[in-house]
């Protein structure tokens, strides 16, 4: 059976609801009734972390389609 350590350090049995957060102390359901869900594209587009670093939205496209098109080709040949 998996041990578990509890805050203090000390070993402890898992039980109750196995393999569930809930059963777990120390662990909470994050709230996020507080997060913004949505973003104007104006705001996506100024404060990315790309245009931080100073990356141009048009070399950030052509940089996503090149991973993209990697990865897939990447996939392909590995079969998966």
């Amino acid at each position: 059976m998996a041990e578990l350590f509890d805050e203090e350090g000390e070993e402890e049995e898992e039980g109750g609801d196995v393999g569930s957060w809930k059963g777990l102390r120390g662990l909470e359901e994050p709230d996020h009734s507080m997060c913004q869900w949505f973003f104007t594209r104006d705001f996506i587009e100024n404060s990315s972390p790309s245009r931080k670093d100073g990356i141009d939205p048009s070399k950030e496209s052509y940089l996503r389609k090149s991973y993209c098109a990697f990865l897939q080709d990447l996939g392909m040949r590995l079969k998966v």
